[in-house]
């Protein structure tokens, strides 16, 4: 099968969860036999064209970049170059401009398009642009597409109460990790201090400054207590300044982001990852963490309850001392702790295995290329 990928953003060049799905997932049906092309944005000079890991990848120079998009005036006319040499188009998220220019293709007539929603609503953007942009392009967006993926029921749900996107066209396929790479080992747990982890970008909507204040709290009752984040964004000069003013600068430690292969390390040796995120898809960063048997703590959202129940704590958005409560009867039970990590790999390894996700993906184009 010949599959066309169009994503904003592709790991190694672009780090974290959005360009490492699409990597695996191109990367994975290549060696499943399938003639995938990426088509992205070329952000770092790269060339225009090369294989990598078995399948190829074409970049677009773009000439904006805004709320973390990359807009291209010129994609359009490639894209209908591209539309019917291929099985099927999979676009990435409905909230990047090549998905969008996707659908407008699709209008011409072109190949089965999937879009797969890798969470509704930006963590770049404020509330307001979040809703108006639901409501009018993106609910066409997503409605153009042949099939759209979402990850759990209810944001499938969510999808058509709320922004009309029609229900016969959403397939619901979970997210997954691969747990062979992310898996438990205790030999490289951080037994010098009690340590946390925060993997993400630094931007808004990501909630970083609530941990940074529950952290101000938790280190008066816990003076060993440790803050690993592992990000980079904009706002990271604003998330050090605020630590240096609470007193946190011995007790935090910045990393940028690193590759795929170097971060289960760094949730081996925390006792738990920390997400008080005010918008959420399902984090990559989140089920990585618990395929290495450590217990999340994470704002609340009704799409992840499944998901984590058993293998977490949630806590209202935004609730600094709901947060600190959370953090400190995991650090004062670790017992409980542990017995929560166990349970959040069981659940990974039965619900988001990675090579079921792959699979399931093909099996939906499947469904949707004439035979």
């Amino acid at each position: 099968m010949k599959i066309l990928r169009v994503a904003s953003d592709l790991y190694p060049a672009v780090v974290g969860g959005y360009g490492i799905h699409v990597h695996e997932m191109s990367r994975m049906q290549a060696e499943r036999g399938h003639d995938v092309t990426v088509l992205t944005a070329n952000t770092n000079g790269l060339p225009e064209e090369e294989w990598v890991d078995g399948y190829r990848v074409l970049r677009f120079n773009h000439s904006v970049k805004m709320v973390g998009n990359t807009i291209s005036p010129t994609l359009f006319f490639r894209l209908m170059e591209m539309r019917n040499d291929y099985d099927v188009i999979h676009a990435h998220s409905h909230l990047f401009f090549p998905t969008n220019v996707c659908a407008l293709v699709k209008k011409y007539g072109s190949a089965p398009l999937v879009i797969t929603n890798h969470g509704i609503m930006s963590a770049s953007a404020p509330h307001w642009l979040n809703v108006g942009y639901m409501s009018t392009l993106g609910r066409w967006t997503l409605n153009a597409a042949d099939r759209v993926i979402c990850y759990t029921p209810i944001e499938r749900d969510l999808l058509v109460s709320e922004f009309g996107v029609h229900p016969d066209g959403i397939t619901v396929i979970p997210n997954g990790v691969n747990t062979d790479i992310f898996r438990p080992d205790e030999s490289k747990r951080d037994d010098d201090c009690r340590r946390l982890l925060w993997v993400g970008r630094y931007v808004k909507g990501k909630g970083i400054e609530f941990l940074i204040h529950a952290a101000a709290q938790l280190v008066r009752e816990v003076p060993d207590l440790r803050l690993t984040l592992v990000g980079e964004g904009p706002e990271e000069a604003e998330v050090r300044q605020l630590a240096t003013e609470l007193r946190l600068d011995g007790h935090i430690e910045y990393l940028p982001f690193m590759s795929y292969d170097e971060m289960p390390t760094q949730y081996q040796r925390a006792e738990m990852l920390v997400l008080p995120s005010l918008h959420e898809g399902v984090p990559r960063t989140m089920l990585e963490a618990m395929a290495c048997g450590r217990p999340v703590v994470i704002s609340e959202f009704d799409h992840l309850r499944d998901i984590v129940n058993g293998g977490g704590l949630m806590f209202p958005k935004g609730d600094v001392t709901a947060l600190a409560d959370a953090i400190r009867g995991l650090l004062e039970r670790p017992d409980e702790a542990d017995e929560l990590g166990r349970r959040a790999r069981e659940t990974i390894i039965r619900q988001n295995s990675w090579r079921n996700t792959v699979e399931s993906t093909l099996d939906l184009y499947r469904e949707l290329v004439p035979t």
